[in-house]
């Protein structure tokens, strides 16, 4: 794994490099940051990063699942803005005989918890069957996840939110009124600029859209830009733009209130390859923060915290 620092242009620096067993994993899932932190969710365990201090732990096994998942189990990874600190979820199945009645419960392990170095069930199960695999879209203290539409014959046209808080569940509907006919399967969903992000390529129009919502609770989705592009491509928002990569060449979009600005990105030696093919991008702002590695039988890393 490696994690690289982009500045303007086309140019970017190796931040930081991890090496894993060849065996250690078979399968690496859509990696999510907050505040400079990075979590690894992989089919047989979780890792969470500091490039910054280049600290790095691997988090405790769990025996909760009851059904196995080879692709891995639904996870996010956000900040609980109560105590201040970070939180990892991960969902899992409930034992069940009847596989058209399956319960999934959810756990939380908080990273410098003060010895309580374990995962906790929460108190409540979640009202829908999440997506599998999935890596959760953290924004305002939330957690949000697709739902499973073939285990529910009446799904809400919305995402499953989770409290890191409160560690409870709701709904926030996804683009009901705005575009009801996009499919789930279409958007990538984000946090941008600190609201909620979604985005999808309309292939008649040949358009990527963005829209947004600053209301997670009961949200207001709005238009706030279409990128004209010539052919199918996967969007990815960062920061304050939108990274695209269409026509074998990645494009970076500054999204600003008069428009988006456009200028060409190189990132051939960046490029993350996932099982299904496709290529991911992931954001990281660097953080001097302690990830204590008590709870791992390696030799600590030499961090502090600031």
């Amino acid at each position: 794994m490696r994690s690289y620092t982009a500045s303007a242009g086309s140019t970017a620096a190796l931040l930081y490099e991890r090496h894993f067993p060849t065996h250690e994993f078979k399968v690496a899932l859509r990696m999510a940051h907050c505040d400079g932190l990075v979590l690894l969710p992989t089919n047989t365990g979780l890792y969470v990063f500091n490039p910054a201090t280049r600290c790095n732990v691997a988090l405790p096994k769990s025996n909760r699942n009851k059904m196995e998942h080879l692709n891995g189990l639904p996870v996010g990874f956000g900040l609980d803005p109560s105590t201040c600190k970070y939180k990892v979820a991960r969902s899992f199945y409930r034992g069940c005989h009847d596989k058209d009645h399956v319960a999934m419960g959810m756990e939380i392990f908080t990273i410098n918890s003060g010895g309580q170095d374990e995962w906790s069930e929460t108190l409540v199960d979640s009202p829908a069957l999440i997506s599998c695999p999935q890596t959760a879209i953290h924004c305002k203290g939330y957690l949000f996840y697709f739902i499973s539409k073939a285990n529910h014959p009446c799904p809400p046209r919305a995402l499953l939110r989770f409290s890191l808080q409160h560690e409870t569940f709701g709904f926030t509907p996804l683009l009901d009124t705005l575009y009801p006919q996009v499919q789930d399967k279409d958007i990538i969903l984000h946090e941008l600029d600190g609201e909620l992000c979604a985005t999808f390529f309309v292939e008649c129009l040949q358009r990527v859209v963005v829209c947004m919502t600053r209301d997670v609770l009961d949200p207001k989705w709005s238009l706030h830009y279409t990128i004209n592009v010539s052919s199918l491509c996967r969007p990815v928002t960062y920061a304050t733009g939108v990274l695209l990569a269409y026509n074998r060449q990645e494009y970076r979009f500054y999204l600003q209130a008069h428009g988006a600005f456009e200028d060409i990105f190189d990132m051939d030696d960046l490029k993350f390859l996932e099982p299904n093919g496709e290529v991911t991008f992931g954001p990281c702002v660097e953080k001097e923060m302690l990830v204590r590695p008590s709870f791992v039988h390696r030799k600590p890393c030499p961090c502090y915290s600031s």
